[in-house]
């Protein structure tokens, strides 16, 4: 397999991320499937948030409830004397025409918010959701200095950007995105901008980041330095090993460092005011299992789960927030589908997973903490999709051996 060309940023790319169909998968906790509902083209499954002792599932069901009709609304007079046909919630919880009480906006952190799957997040929290998202990553937004950056960046549907070191170690990492979600938060600033909801604190932090290299092959690495007349002084063991060594030293930078880096983060700014901070990793399905043929790439992200299994039940103890980390096969990206075949024999297509099914299961847990997972649980996405774009996603709770 030849080396593919170095990733310089955070951002999910997945650029050969075309892994094995016969990467053996693990065995995942069964769920109710006679019961199972649809609802988007995504299937997705209750995480028991509470039962920290088992990990099972209860199929939870995202069919929109009927709206009843005005006639059967029960209206009740207020006792503050609200007038004739005001209606109210009364301690029997009697359904009334008052809107629900407003909620405060989210503060969401996105790792990575200029790959594929970041852009997917940014757009579905902060353009449809309406939410706070604050971005990191290496790309510069306005790299021509024509525009002014607030406006560049709340063009992408961002509050914030956080623009971070390219090379730098992972205390540089961790070390600039604490002092950008510092800045964001801060009074001065929250008052400036008019975001009361600044002061609470980040109520999730999404690592989107990550990238993917395979192996280098020795065979053809060999004939190439060789047939190179301009490299005949060159050591071609000492060379190989040097660039298998970056290869894996890379995978570590884009895939292990930024997970870290967010779970330090988490540490301080994921608030513990009830309302539950949620930390998602995006790991692989393909890491549970021996990944031959891409060697740093396997060893980076086996390396993330076991930081993310690891340190949820500490973040849990400690501020009351829910760690999990999100498995799928191969993202359904245009770089992806450029590789495979244009006609459809090939049968990776059924193994993408879409973006904003993940977008769509991480923002259910942020609405609703009651449904995630235990912290530190790994949950695998079965994808079932197929060429043409349409099918889903099943999210599965990896069993813990």
């Amino acid at each position: 397999m030849m080396m593919a060309s170095p990733i310089n940023y955070l951002s999910i790319k997945f650029k050969s991320s075309l892994l094995p169909s016969s990467v053996s998968s693990v065995a995942v906790r069964s769920v109710v499937r006679s019961s199972s509902s649809i609802v988007g083209g995504t299937t997705f499954s209750n995480h028991n948030r509470y039962n920290q002792h088992s990990p099972s599932y209860q199929i939870r069901h995202f069919a929109r409830p009927r709206r009843p009709s005005p006639r059967k609304l029960k209206r009740t007079t207020s006792k503050g004397g609200g007038g004739e046909g005001h209606t109210n919630n009364n301690n029997n919880g009697i359904l009334t025409n008052n809107p629900p009480p407003k909620q405060p906006q989210k503060n969401i952190l996105i790792i990575g918010s200029q790959g594929q799957l970041g852009k997917t997040l940014v757009s579905h929290f902060g353009n449809q959701m309406n939410w706070n998202v604050i971005g990191a990553d290496v790309v510069d937004l306005n790299p021509e200095n024509n525009e002014d950056d607030d406006i560049v960046v709340q063009s992408k549907g961002m509050k914030e950007y956080i623009s971070l070191p390219q090379d730098g170690s992972v205390a540089d990492l961790s070390v600039a995105l604490y002092r950008g979600v510092s800045n964001y938060l801060s009074p001065n600033k929250s008052a400036n901008n008019n975001n009361k909801s600044a002061a609470r604190g980040l109520d999730a932090i999404i690592c989107a980041s990550g990238g993917w290299m395979g192996d280098i092959d020795k065979f053809n690495f060999q004939h190439a330095i060789q047939d190179n007349e301009l490299l005949e002084d060159i050591d071609v063991e000492e060379e190989y090993i040097r660039e298998s060594t970056l290869v894996c030293e890379h995978m570590m930078k884009v895939n292990y460092y930024p997970v870290v880096a967010g779970g330090m983060i988490g540490q301080h700014f994921l608030h513990n005011d009830g309302n539950n901070g949620l930390f998602v990793i995006i790991g692989a399905s393909a890491a549970l299992s021996p990944t031959p043929g891409m060697l740093g790439y396997g060893a980076a992200k086996s390396a993330s789960h076991h930081f993310l299994q690891s340190y949820g039940p500490s973040l849990t103890e400690e501020n009351g927030s829910t760690s999990v980390g999100i498995l799928p096969l191969m993202l359904d990206t245009p770089a992806n589908r450029a590789m495979m075949d244009g006609n459809g024999n090939d049968d990776r297509y059924s193994k993408m997973v879409k973006p904003i099914h993940i977008a769509n299961e991480i923002g259910e847990w942020i609405k609703h903490p009651h449904l995630r997972p235990h912290s530190g649980s790994l949950v695998k996405v079965i994808a079932k999709s197929r060429m043409d774009g349409s099918g889903g996603a099943a999210f599965h709770l990896v069993d813990e051996i």
